[in-house]
C-alpha cells in the first residue's frame, strides 16, 4: 500500500504449499506415525523432521500432531500459517516460514495452493499442528519445482502450524465511532463491504492526513513493522469504487479465478529501507478496527494522476517477514 497499485496487486501464494486427509492426533516427538514421519519442537517453533526408512506412502497422508481449540478452517478462508517443507528423497528443507520470522497467508480450498494443502487443511482447527506426506500428484506433479530441488516424482513432507483464518464475511469485533472525523459518510455492516458517500466538490488533500477510525476494534495494538491481514475498498474523490477485496479475482497466469478474500499485502512502516508509507499511522490502533486512509497521489499506466482513499478492515497483525 506504499502505492495505490500495491493495494490491488494481491498475489496468490500458489505453488509452495501442500496437504491431505486426517487422523487422530499424534504426540510430537514420539514414534513414527501413520505418515512415517517424526516431528520435534512445539507448535510455533521451527520443527526438525525425520522419516522412516524406505519409500513413502503413495497416497496423501495427514496427521494432527496437536489439535487446536480455535474455529475450523473453512473452504475459501484466507489462512495464516507457519510451515516447513522438506523433500522425502534427500531430507532437504526447501522452504520454511520460521526463518523469515513471520507466517504466510493464502486462500485455502480454492486452488490457490497445491492440491494436498487444499485437501488436508480445510476442516482443521486453528491452533493445530499438522504434518503431511504429499505425493507428487497432489504437489508439484510431473514438472516438479527445479528451483527448489523438487523432482517430478518427489514426495514432500510439510509441517504446518495453523495460526489464523479470516474471510470476506469475518465480522469485526468493533464499536462504531459516533462521529468519525471525515467529511465522507461511511455506511454498511461491519461484516460487509463499506459504502461511501463523498460530498459534492470534494478534492484530494495536498498531503494525506492521519487515518480516521470508523469503528474501533478490540484486539491487540498494531505495532510498527507489522504485516496486516485485512480487507479494503478503494475510492476516488468522486466516490467511484476503484478496487475491492470483496470482489472476486479473475483467472490469470498466476493462478485460477479466486473468490473474494482478504489480503496480507498491507504493511505498517518502516519499510525494508526505512521508507514511510500510507499505513504507518495505523500503529497503535487495535486490530479489528475499520479505518479510512488517504493514499498518496500516484499515476496509472497512462501516466494520469490518481488520487484515492481506502476503507480498511484490519483483521489480524503479525510481524513482517525478515529481509532475507
Amino acid at each position: 500500500m506504499r502505492k495505490l497499485l500495491s493495494l490491488v496487486a494481491v498475489l496468490a501464494l500458489g505453488s509452495s504449499l501442500v496437504a491431505c486427509g486426517s487422523e487422530e492426533p499424534k504426540a510430537e516427538g514420539g514414534d513414527f506415525g501413520k505418515a512415517g514421519i517424526k516431528v520435534t519442537e512445539e507448535f510455533g517453533k521451527k520443527p526438525t523432521v525425520t522419516h522412516k526408512d524406505g519409500e513413502p506412502d503413495k497416497a496423501l497422508v495427514t496427521e494432527v500432531l496437536k489439535e487446536g481449540d480455535g474455529p475450523e478452517v473453512q473452504k475459501g478462508d484466507y489462512l495464516t500459517a507457519n510451515y516447513l517443507g522438506q523433500i522425502w528423497r534427500d531430507g532437504k528443507v526447501f522452504d520454511n516460514s520460521y526463518d523469515r520470522g513471520a507466517p504466510s497467508s493464502f486462500p485455502i480450498g480454492v486452488g490457490s495452493v497445491i492440491t494436498g494443502w487444499d485437501e488436508a487443511l480445510v476442516g482443521k482447527k486453528i491452533g493445530s499442528r499438522v504434518v503431511m506426506s504429499i505425493p507428487s500428484d497432489k504437489g508439484y506433479k510431473e514438472k516438479g519445482n527445479p528451483d527448489a530441488g523438487i523432482k517430478g516424482d518427489d514426495t514432500l513432507i510439510f509441517v504446518v502450524d495453523l495460526v489464523g483464518a479470516t474471510s470476506s464475511k469475518t465480522k469485526l469485533d468493533a464499536e462504531p465511532v459516533a462521529a468519525p472525523a471525515t467529511p465522507f459518510k461511511i455506511t454498511g455492516e461491519l461484516d460487509a463491504e463499506p459504502k461511501v458517500t463523498v460530498p459534492a466538490g470534494a478534492k484530494p488533500p495536498a498531503k494525506p492526513g492521519k487515518p480516521v477510525v470508523i469503528a474501533t476494534g478490540k484486539g491487540k495494538p498494531i505495532a510498527k513493522g507489522d504485516q496486516l491481514v485485512g480487507r479494503y475498498v478503494v475510492f476516488d474523490y468522486a466516490g467511484k469504487k476503484k478496487a475491492s477485496t470483496w470482489d472476486p479475482q479473475p483467472a490469470s497466469q498466476a493462478g485460477p479465478a479466486q473468490p473474494p478474500s482478504p489480503t496480507d499485502k498491507l504493511q505498517v512502516g518502516p519499510g525494508p529501507n526505512g521508507q514511510t508509507g500510507a499505513l504507518d499511522g495505523l500503529a497503535g490502533m487495535p486490530v479489528g478496527s475499520r479505518v479510512l486512509v488517504e493514499l498518496p497521489a500516484s499515476k496509472d499506466e497512462k501516466g494520469k494522476a490518481v488520487n484515492a482513499f481506502a476503507v480498511i478492515d484490519v483483521l489480524n497483525a503479525f510481524p513482517a517477514p525478515k529481509q532475507q
